[in-house]
């Protein structure tokens, strides 16, 4: 029983093929045009299959439905925002008004729960 390749679920994974030097040699016998007209049919082919590549490379998880974990090592991008110079407590000027806890507080409200 021969053995039968599987179909390439992915096309660009199908190994890189020039033409023979027969599949050259019919042309040329037919004149300029035809080889020239080989070339541009091989030169397209090759053209789409550097295009699918560079598409699929250009693919991660923040342009397509890629998980995360498909993105590889590459470190994230720093933030561009540059820091302002200002504190980062409250408003300038501001000052303070809190509750300081006592000791033996004045006055106790208790709030009891009705359901």
């Amino acid at each position: 029983m021969p053995k039968t390749e599987k179909p390439s679920k992915i096309k660009d994974m199908e190994p890189l093929r020039l033409p023979s030097n027969e599949e050259i040699g019919a042309p040329y016998d037919r004149g300029k045009e035809a080889v020239i007209e080989l070339f541009h049919q091989t030169l397209g082919r090759l053209a789409e299959r550097i295009q699918r590549l560079e598409d699929r490379i250009a693919k991660n998880s923040g342009n397509s439905s890629k998980p995360p974990s498909s993105d590889g090592l590459k470190k994230k991008p720093k933030s561009l925002r540059e820091k302002s110079g200002n504190k980062k407590d409250g408003q300038a000027g501001h000052s303070e008004h809190t509750l300081k806890a006592k000791a033996a507080p004045e006055h106790v409200q208790v709030y009891r729960v009705k359901r």
